[in-house]
């Protein structure tokens, strides 16, 4: 009997798990499963209360307006944005999660949808998605673009095709955009740091790909 309800609560976890279980596709192309209570702030310490989202094409932010309709929110003048428990900046246009923070200096990660790789079975819809046609798809098929209403979207919310994801970590050191990674920090702190860097580097065993290793790395930039 214990050997049972064990299997029964196994089952129901992995059953659970699945349910929870979210990937964007190209008629949801959001980074969260629904649009979520969050907060923009803005300069001068305005800010606005919303249901967000983050549109993969380009990592812009989408919100719902009264009238359920889907609109774009520019990145002037926004400081931050807040959705559910997870931080967000702008930086170089694009929403950049904040994951580190050390002083003013931050690591972020860049969610990256994989547009391209849908073309790796014959594309999306069966056409190709070379550039040009991966232009095409950005206007036609790609839901969330255009003002789209939020009803209409979640009728075919599960009908499009799956969009691969990556991510990319970087640095923001008085303002200026890294890429986490060991050929782009040895260009930006130079040759007088190279000896106390490479030691730093063999002294934390630090791994370029493990985003612990990469607050580590935030701290020795930050000094």
């Amino acid at each position: 009997m214990k050997r049972l309800f064990s299997i029964s609560i196994i089952a129901f976890c992995a059953l659970t798990a699945m349910a929870q279980s979210f990937e964007p596709n190209t008629k949801w192309p959001y980074l969260y499963k629904d649009f979520t209570q969050g907060t923009i702030y803005f300069e001068g310490n305005q800010k606005s209360s919303l249901q967000l989202n983050i549109h993969l094409w380009g990592n812009v932010l989408h919100y719902v307006a009264a009238d359920g309709r889907i609109f774009e929110s520019k990145d002037s003048k926004v400081m931050r944005v807040e959705i559910d428990k997870d931080a967000y900046i702008f930086s170089d246009h694009k929403l950049v999660e904040i994951k580190a923070t050390n002083g003013n200096n931050l690591l972020v990660k860049l969610t990256k949808a994989d547009f391209d790789a849908l073309n790796s079975g014959g594309g999306a819809y069966g056409s190709s998605l070379n550039s040009s046609a991966v232009k095409e798809l950005s206007s036609l098929d790609l839901g969330g673009l255009n003002q789209p209403e939020l009803g209409k979207m979640l009728q075919e919310k599960n009908d499009g095709s799956i969009i691969p994801l990556s991510y990319v970590y970087y640095f923001i050191i008085n303002g200026q955009q890294i890429e986490a990674s060991k050929k782009s920090v040895d260009k930006y702190i130079g040759k007088a740091k190279t000896e106390d860097f490479a030691k730093f580097l063999k002294d934390k065993k630090i791994k370029w790909k493990k985003e612990d290793s990469l607050k580590e790395v935030l701290s020795f930039l930050s000094e």
